[in-house]
């Protein structure tokens, strides 16, 4: 099931979601050294577009495309990106295209095995696939037990839904499809968020959406939960943000012919 191709979901993913990507456009241009925009750059699974406007600072031709059209729907700067409805292993560009390819938290909904040869595709020789994810990482800054009440609470009433993360990325793995794993880079930081926000962002999530098309439960039902069960963690004032940890991997993958 792709979680993201309702409609309530991918409005929500468009109001919820944190604008967090310009940290890793940051390590990306620091670690390839990018000291002037390259000419073309891809964001596949972009979704509603944070991620590929996020590559304006670093491409002078920017793409992005996504399975979902309710997502695309929300997608900004139409002006400036060039926007696809594609499913990631089926890309709809020539060979030899793209100077840098991005998927921001979307390859472990992916067939791998078919993206990677469609990626290597519509790459340049020595261009790079750059894959990265900004996760919650299930702390805020003072409020003491949350993490335990984000595992032994939340996480029991909705728990994450199937994905591929055990995918090897190994350099021994890559190479015989034609990509050389180069490294990966892990960071942590912390974004601002009101009780309001942090609960929004978690209805964004898989964990939620499943529930909520299975019949489980109404958004509004899990809004009220969530209302309650947040309120202990930001202490008198709701209103005033509290910084709530994320992490961060990026792994680098480069084509070699």
């Amino acid at each position: 099931m792709n979680y993201f191709t309702p409609k309530d979901a991918a409005g929500r993913y468009a109001r919820g979601r944190p604008d967090v990507h310009g940290h890793s456009i940051d390590l990306i241009r620091s670690f390839l050294r990018l000291d002037r925009k390259v000419d073309k750059v891809l964001d596949i699974a972009c979704g509603t577009g944070l991620s590929t406007k996020a590559l304006l600072g670093i491409g002078e031709e920017v793409y992005g495309t996504d399975v979902s059209s309710e997502m695309l729907y929300f997608a900004p700067h139409k002006d400036l990106i060039h926007y696809a409805l594609s499913p990631a292993e089926k890309q709809p560009f020539d060979n030899d295209t793209f100077d840098i390819i991005t998927v921001s938290s979307g390859v472990h909904w992916f067939d791998i095995d078919k993206f990677l040869p469609e990626a290597r595709r519509i790459l340049k020789n020595k261009s790079w696939l750059v894959l990265y994810e900004n996760y919650f990482n299930s702390g805020i800054e003072g409020a003491e037990g949350f993490r335990e009440w984000f595992t032994d609470v939340y996480l029991r009433q909705f728990p994450t839904p199937p994905r591929n993360n055990k995918y090897n990325w190994s350099d021994e793995n890559l190479q015989p499809r034609g990509l050389h794993f180069v490294t990966e880079l892990r960071s942590v930081y912390s974004i601002p968020l009101t009780k309001r926000q942090l609960a929004l962002y978690l209805t964004t999530q898989s964990n939620i959406i499943a529930k909520v098309e299975e019949g489980k439960f109404t958004y509004g039902e899990v809004q009220t939960w969530l209302n309650k069960e947040l309120t202990p963690f930001f202490l008198a004032d709701e209103e005033a943000p509290r910084a709530v940890s994320y992490g961060n991997w990026i792994k680098f993958i480069q084509r070699m012919d």
